[in-house]
Order: C-alpha cells, then structure tokens, then sequence
C-alpha cells in the first residue's frame, strides 16, 4: 500500500509502507488576518519543524475587511435581539481586537492588504516546507463569511476566480476548501465539485462524509468535518483561553478530546495557536506516539482506505 509522507499534499512515497496502527491527527489551520501571517505561521513553522509534523493551512487569498458586509452585519446585531447562539459564541470565543491586537486590527481596517501577495513569503515558506496548502473562500474573507447566501452563482464566481487561478497559479491547484465562517450552500457545494476540489471542511460532523444536494444525489467531493473543537465550533484553545484556563487544562481537554477517536482533526488559527505555540506544543508532545499526524488530505485518504 502506497502511503504519502508527512506533509506531502500531493506527492507519494516511492516505497511501500504498512499502514501504521496509531490513530490518525490531523491539525487544520484557517488563515484570514495580517496577525495570522505576520505571528502565527512563522511560529507554527517552528513547532512542526521540532516536531517533525505537517500541518494544513487555508489560506484567503484576497482581502480580510469589507466594510458594507461589516455595516451590516453590526446593523442586524443591533437591531435584533440577542439570540442564545450568538451569545454563546460570543462568550467561548476571544475578541477580535485581542486575536488581531490593536496594530493588526488597525491594519486591516485601515490598509486591508491581499494577503497572498503581501505576505507572499510567508506562505512560500509554508509551501517550501511541504505543509498543505488550500484555498480559504475568495477574495474577501469577510464578504462570504456574512454574506455568501445572498450571492447568485454568478456573484459567488466573481468572489472565488480570482482567488482560485491566483493559489493555482502558484502553489497548484489545491485538494481541499474552506469557506470562512464555515459559511456554505448548495451553490458552493456545487462549485466545489466542478473546479475538482477532493474535498472541504464546511461542515459538522465526526467522521468525513460525501455530502448530497437538495435531490439527494452525492456530490463527488468530501466534507471533513473538525470534530476536536471547542462549543459553537470554536476552536478548542481559543475556548480555554477566552474563559481563562490554565495552559495545562486547555492541553488536557484537547488531549481528551483527541484520545475518544482514532480519527482526529484540530481546528484553529495562527492568530491563536501560533501566538500561543507553547499550548499546541504540549498537545502534539502529549499525542505523538499515539497518532500519526498528516494533513488533512491524507487524514481523508487514510479514512477512504479503513473505511471503503
């Protein structure tokens, strides 16, 4: 049996392996911000380096801030009441201006860079390291986080194709996608599978699937599903961190969570686990010897060959 080694995307292993007996990890990371790319990716470098793991980024190819979708998006939050949801994820998740710090944030607003040309280095250095690369949305992070569901087909081409022929230009075209916000519709699963993606990770769930549309035929490509993760699909550190945990307790919970499946995928943010790279540290010291980590495009294939 042919294995793929540890972050090659899209490559295979000259010699044959026997498939390992450990469970199976995998760390998904969504990269959407200058403090992403400027503190988290080069410090998430590091700690796959001295762990001799591989990672799987998605990347925004574009812009992070639009101020209409944001407009209106504060203007529903006013308007409406405050729903149990909303409220709860407000308090399990870490505010925007601590994750992007205050220079980030003004940066955003007030500059609101494309982040894979500014940061260009950056993600080559990923890329260099044989980490995988996916797509993350289109060209504003933000516009389809708030607002892909009122997008025709047409306006949805017009956020992904110029993101998508960028990152394939460059790095190839990618297996897997990412919408931000983990915000999706029939639209998107559609595009997914005409542009030949293996698979995304827009929705729940603990196992990967083959999702199907409102008739009920499958789509070709898979959902990965995270399925370590804190409530309202935070990540898992980011939670203990808003509530105050001590770094002992956010590793002992994400150790749990991982340790209750033979297949496990990690979510979260170089904003987060990069700056806070002592935390992923531990978690990956604590698990190594129990699981192979992969990218997630292995994880998936390892998945296909247990599961038919």
């Amino acid at each position: 049996m042919v294995l793929r080694g540890h972050g090659d995307a899209g490559g295979k292993q000259d010699s044959l392996t026997v498939e390992s007996s450990k469970g199976v990890l995998a760390f998904r990371f969504d990269v959407d911000s200058v403090q992403c790319l400027r503190h988290g990716v080069p410090r998430l470098r590091d700690v796959a380096s001295r762990r001799g793991v591989p990672f799987t980024f998605f990347v925004t190819f574009g812009r992070t801030f639009d101020l209409g979708s944001t407009l209106r998006q504060r203007w529903a939050r006013w308007t409406s009441p405050p729903t149990r949801d909303r409220s709860s994820a407000r308090r399990n998740a870490l505010p925007t201006a601590r994750k992007l710090r205050w220079r980030g944030l003004l940066e955003t607003i007030a500059l609101n860079p494309h982040l894979g040309r500014r940061y260009r280095q950056e993600i080559d250095a990923l890329h260099a390291d044989e980490h995988e690369l996916g797509l993350h949305g289109g060209v504003n992070h933000a516009t389809w986080q708030r607002g892909v569901h009122r997008l025709d087909a047409d306006q949805l081409e017009y956020l992904f194709r110029p993101a998508f022929e960028e990152f394939a230009g460059r790095y190839g075209r990618p297996e897997g996608f990412a919408s931000p916000g983990f915000e999706w519709n029939e639209d998107v699963l559609d595009l997914l599978d005409r542009e030949g993606f293996a698979y995304a990770g827009d929705m729940t769930g603990d196992q990967p699937f083959r999702p199907e549309n409102a008739n009920g035929a499958q789509y070709r490509h898979y959902q990965v599903p995270v399925n370590v993760t804190g409530r309202d699909r935070v990540p898992v550190v980011e939670q203990g961190l808003a509530h105050g945990h001590a770094a002992d307790r956010i590793v002992d919970e994400a150790v749990a969570q991982i340790r209750g499946r033979r297949f496990a995928l990690m979510y979260g943010h170089p904003y987060v686990e990069g700056v806070h790279d002592a935390v992923l540290d531990k978690i990956i010291q604590c698990v190594e010897g129990e699981y192979d980590i992969v990218t997630v495009a292995e994880y998936l294939e390892r998945w296909r060959r247990r599961h038919g």
